[in-house]
């Protein structure tokens, strides 16, 4: 009789915990912060590089503050990948709350120009981003935010350069 009530609980806590994380989350009334891709815009272009600027407002559900680890983004456009990566990020979201963020990432601009095939600087693109960012949460550890968001995005014209950001970058090594 034992060993069958043995048998039974052991049973029980294998389909507990083989039913996975959502399942014990919403049993606990456990909630995962959540985040949504509101910009992407580009800063301090110049000739060889530029900072792209994710902007994700983070909803922070938790009594203490959340600690944003890195994120990963794809960008693509008409279904062709051009420009991926990933950053480290420091920053942290204060309790109970909502916060708006932007996430830089350095990018070879005419790398991706090249990537884009044809596409001029000042021209206007579809895009589509992908992002995910990892977050520090107290009751479920680091965890993986997916984020997608589909737009227009104005690649911008490069402006103070002179001869000698050319010739450092055309430059024979």
């Amino acid at each position: 009789m034992i060993a069958k009530r043995y048998l039974i609980s052991t049973l029980a806590l294998m389909l507990v915990y083989s039913a996975g994380c959502e399942t014990i989350q919403e049993t606990l009334n456990i909630r995962k912060p959540t985040a949504r891709l509101t910009g992407l815009k580009f800063e301090e272009v110049k000739l060889d590089s530029a900072m792209l600027m994710f902007d994700v407002e983070i909803d922070n559900h938790y009594p203490v503050a959340l600690p944003l680890t890195n994120f990963d983004y794809t960008l693509s456009s008409n279904a062709e990948k051009f420009l991926s990566g990933s950053s480290k990020s420091q920053t942290t979201v204060p309790a109970k709350s909502k916060q708006i963020v932007s996430l830089p990432a350095k990018i070879n601009y005419m790398g991706m120009l090249k990537a884009l095939k044809g596409v001029r600087p000042g021209s206007k693109i579809p895009y589509g981003a992908e992002l995910g960012l990892s977050v520090d949460t107290p009751a479920l550890g680091l965890i993986r935010l997916p984020l997608k968001k589909e737009g227009e995005l104005v690649l911008p014209s490069i402006s103070g350069t002179d001869i000698n950001d050319i010739w450092n970058i055309i430059k024979p090594k």
